[in-house]
């Protein structure tokens, strides 16, 4: 999947609707490696990346890190597993460029008309995000997985480091470089 569909808040808020949602937003700038939630916390937000880039990671006990997922510009997240269960976040989310969001405590969020949809909106891409991921983890070789990445998130290859461009898709750094040294013979020959 190359989009990720911001919220079209036309179709849903009326001017008083979105001047009301707006009040609930509460700014909040970040720098590099400065945690916006950790594993463990409770994080009943959802928050708009205005500038910046995010990832989400899972830290194992023998200190291998997986990233579950990335947020820049104009996405909107939250910790559905924390929404829909109460229990703590498994993840943390860290940035790893300076970043500008605005955070909305879910509890403001539900007493807006346009919540349901919103939420619908926000499930949808995500549930697109998540199946497609878990297809190529599933089925794709590493090679097909790196190149899914960079058709699907052609700026982040320059911003994000290899390290956890590997962690992503779920490979090593050494095997990352393999695949690239492939793909330039490839595109040389």
């Amino acid at each position: 999947m190359t989009d990720r569909p911001p919220f079209d808040w036309d179709r849903v808020a009326d001017e008083q609707e979105a001047a009301r949602l707006l009040s609930f937003a509460r700014p909040l700038t970040l720098s590099p490696k400065s945690c916006l939630w950790h594993a463990g916390d409770s994080p009943a937000l959802l928050v708009r990346v205005e500038e910046g880039l995010l990832r989400a990671k899972v830290v194992l006990a023998d200190g291998r890190e997986y990233i579950k997922e990335f947020y820049w510009e104009g996405d909107e997240f939250l910790d559905f597993h924390h929404l829909l269960s109460g229990d703590p976040a498994r993840y943390s989310v860290e940035a790893l460029e300076p970043c500008r969001l605005q955070i909305f405590a879910l509890a403001d969020l539900r007493t807006l008309s346009c919540w349901p949809t919103w939420y619908q909106h926000l499930l949808a891409v995500q549930l697109r995000i998540k199946e497609e991921k878990e297809l190529l983890l599933l089925t794709g070789s590493p090679q097909a997985r790196y190149q899914h990445f960079l058709a699907s998130f052609p700026a982040l290859d320059a911003r994000v480091p290899d390290h956890l461009i590997a962690a992503y898709l779920g490979i090593t750094p050494i095997s990352l470089s393999r695949i690239r040294r492939r793909l330039k013979a490839l595109n040389q020959g």
